[in-house]
């Protein structure tokens, strides 16, 4: 996978050279295992590789995967992950600008988690484009010599397979770093000409299988497509960012009311909505049954030694219902404020309003978030990176909401709060891996702080028609649309105000709000406003305190 260094004070510098070949084939298979969205080395090849010769493999590339596995290999007393990320940084610096590698590729690719993990975004995205630039080059030369050299070609399957597998990867992380903050590539996904990983199986002994999918042929009408399992795990956790990211970004642009921006001038923000779910739909039905939880038990795939990268593909497929019908319930609490509303449009066949049907899909893919990452810690499995741990914070906010609301949530109020106190054991333990847990971890605090006090003072609330009137005063901008204001309500006469001041760091057993009447709040919009919390704008990547907000321009 390249060369090693030459240069007696060179390698006097690389903190990898003097590292043993059982430690390196160990980083390998605790990257395997915890990255499996990133699958693109040939393990067979490069295990092979460090046996009989540890000093063929880059040393750039070595030092970008210990800067990510480092932190989870204590036994073998590594330096920091810093150190090698370091190294590797300089390293790329210098090459980069050289000629493009497969090697420098997938090195940058690690840097890419790495910095984002760290809480440096812009240097991630930066690391990003590197990636996907070099790729696209040796992809191009690779399509070259298919046409001129079929039968060369051929005898290097596995070559192209892992440009192919680190194109996808790069696309996938792309959109794991927009996160519906900006366009992903130029082209969308079904218009991409890069074909679709092999399997697994085929991959890994290097066997030509059946004729490779395109991305055009991932939808139920194709005479190709299959329904994939989790060999096919690659090519399923693509196509499911590329969906969760444009959710995520329509979920966004529509509380702004700037859904215009990913729609054509022809289509409403209901049809955009239908058009995503039924994509959604259709990739979860591609997806054969042994992918889906909790149909199939977690168990089952980590004894196949698959559990982490079956927790990603429905962690996204989750992921992505939360933000779907958050912005379902949400526009139907709107459409009941509008004093033209029919109450029978909000209704549907079995009784049940479109606000507590989406409710309950919320409180549902909640739990299955929590559910899967429970039962993979106790398979000695864990997930522990940055895209489970802000699916892990989204899923916290609604149990908190679980916790208060008037909704049931499954399992009643006490599993919501079981569940949280799950989840927040989940985020400390992120903090101790990843600095992008402590922001994560800080506005949780903040919101539970919150509902805690919603809920203390809710037997306070004066006696009525309705619940009790909760107002919430004061703004967390980089987590919410929390209004510091709301239009006084004339025609009620129950108020009731919390104020939550900013950076408040009382425990929430200690925080006594006052009341007072400047502000109006009836039940349906407390409801609206407690629900922007978990849903935070497309800013959320950044919020790590390090001056990116200052790096992007402003999307808000």
């Amino acid at each position: 996978m390249g060369s090693s260094d030459d240069d007696p004070q060179i390698a006097s510098s690389n903190p990898v050279a003097s590292l043993s070949p059982s430690t390196l084939i160990s980083a390998c298979d605790t990257y395997r295992k915890k990255f499996p969205v990133a699958n693109f080395l040939h393990y067979p090849s490069l295990i092979a590789n460090i046996s009989t010769n540890p000093s063929s493999v880059d040393p750039v590339f070595v030092a970008a995967l210990l800067s990510l596995c480092a932190r989870f290999l204590p036994e073998h007393n590594l330096d920091s992950g810093e150190t090698y990320a370091e190294y590797a940084r300089s390293e790329l610096a210098h090459k980069a600008f050289e000629s493009p590698s497969l090697s420098l590729a997938q090195s940058s690719v690690m840097l890419v988690f790495y910095e984002w993990g760290s809480g440096r975004p812009y240097k991630a995205w930066m690391y990003s484009g590197m990636a996907t630039y070099m790729i696209q080059s040796l992809l191009k030369t690779a399509d070259d010599s298919m046409e001129h050299n079929p039968d060369e070609f051929h005898a290097s399957q596995i070559q192209y397979e892992q440009l192919v597998r680190t194109y996808w990867v790069c696309f996938a992380q792309d959109c794991e770093l927009s996160s519906g903050a900006r366009q992903h590539f130029a082209l969308s996904f079904r218009h991409i000409s890069v074909p679709l990983p092999v399997s697994d199986y085929d991959y890994n002994f290097g066997r030509r299988g059946p004729p490779r999918l395109m991305p055009a042929d991932l939808t139920r009408g194709s005479p190709l497509c299959v329904k994939l399992t989790i060999e096919h795990g690659l090519t399923v956790v693509t196509r499911g960012f590329d969906i969760f990211v444009r959710i995520l970004r329509f979920a966004n642009e529509s509380r702004r009311g700037r859904v215009s921006l990913t729609t054509t001038a022809l289509s409403s923000p209901q049809q955009t909505w239908q058009v995503l779910k039924e994509e959604l739909d259709e990739w979860r039905s591609l997806q054969d049954s042994t992918l889906q939880y909790p149909a199939t038990s977690v168990q089952v795939h980590v004894a196949l030694g698959y559990g982490e990268l079956f927790a990603y593909i429905n962690l996204i497929y989750f992921m992505s219902i939360l933000f779907l019908y958050r912005d379902q319930l949400l526009s139907s609490l709107k459409q009941i404020h509008d004093p033209r509303h029919d109450p029978q449009s909000s209704t549907s066949l079995d009784g049940t309003t479109w606000s507590e049907g989406a409710i309950d899909r919320l409180f549902e893919a909640a739990q299955n978030i929590g559910g899967i990452l429970s039962v993979l810690q106790t398979c000695s499995a864990p997930v522990i990176t940055p895209y489970a741990g802000f699916s892990v914070f989204v899923a916290a906010h609604i149990n908190m909401y679980g916790t208060v609301s008037p909704l049931q949530y499954p399992g009643g109020q006490g599993r919501a709060e079981k569940e949280k106190k799950a989840n927040f054991s989940y985020l400390e333990r992120l903090c101790e891996f990843w600095p992008v847990g402590h922001n994560w971890w800080r506005a949780a605090q903040d919101a539970n702080k919150f509902y805690e006090t919603a809920r203390n003072n809710q037997e306070h609330a004066l006696s009525g028609d309705r619940p009790g009137h909760i107002t919430l005063a004061g703004t967390l901008d980089e987590y919410g649309d929390i209004r510091s204001s709301r239009p006084r309500n004339e025609t009620s006469s129950n108020t009731s105000h919390i104020t939550l001041p900013r950076g408040q760091t009382d425990s929430p057993t200690q925080t006594r709000l006052p009341f007072n009447d400047q502000f109006i709040l009836d039940a349906q919009e407390l409801e609206t406003d407690m629900l922007q919390w978990p849903f935070i704008d497309e800013t959320w990547s950044s919020g790590f305190d390090t001056g990116f907000d200052a790096a992007w321009p402003n999307f808000g």
